[in-house]
């Protein structure tokens, strides 16, 4: 059984299990500091690359494109203050991001980096902590490299 809102560490890391919450309960636990760096967002550009593909390449939008997409990245990193303005009304869907001090290098994947190492790497770029929220209404989780900050989390949340 989870055992919500309690701080464990493994590997020189913090995790806590958050409970379900509102949408509206992300600035109890996204402080208005830092970069929101998410890696890969589940966004569906289709309809709108073939309008821009066709006015990129040929100056018109009045063409009937067809186009395969062999490899696309995507990796977006903006101010947490302007993560919160859209938290209420995106990510129902989940989201995995990376909280932290600077923008994280391009590429950067802390998933491809073994958990032992995870303390050192979030330290060296200065990642405050990691979130999994797989749907709205599921619980997330939270890894970070330092428990105060966890804890901090726990006391804003715990209030009511």
């Amino acid at each position: 059984m989870t055992e919500f809102l309690k701080v464990n560490m493994k590997d020189g890391v913090f995790k806590t299990v958050l409970p379900p919450f509102n949408n509206k309960d992300w600035s109890k636990i996204v402080p208005n500091q830092g970069f929101i760096w998410i890696r890969n967002p589940l966004v569906e550009f289709s309809v709108q690359l073939e309008s821009l593909l066709s006015d990129a390449i040929f100056n018109t939008t009045d063409l009937d494109l067809k186009y395969s997409i062999h490899r696309l990245e995507l990796d977006i990193s903006i101010p947490t203050i302007d993560f919160l303005r859209f938290t209420e009304s995106k990510f129902s869907h989940g989201i995995d991001f990376i909280l932290s001090e600077k923008h994280q290098p391009t590429g950067f994947n802390l998933d491809s980096i073994s958990q032992e190492k995870w303390a050192e790497v979030m330290v060296q770029n200065q990642i405050i902590f990691t979130c999994h929220r797989p749907a709205a209404g599921e619980p997330s989780i939270l890894t970070s490299p330092s428990m105060e900050f966890l804890n901090s989390v726990i006391y804003r949340l715990s209030r009511k």
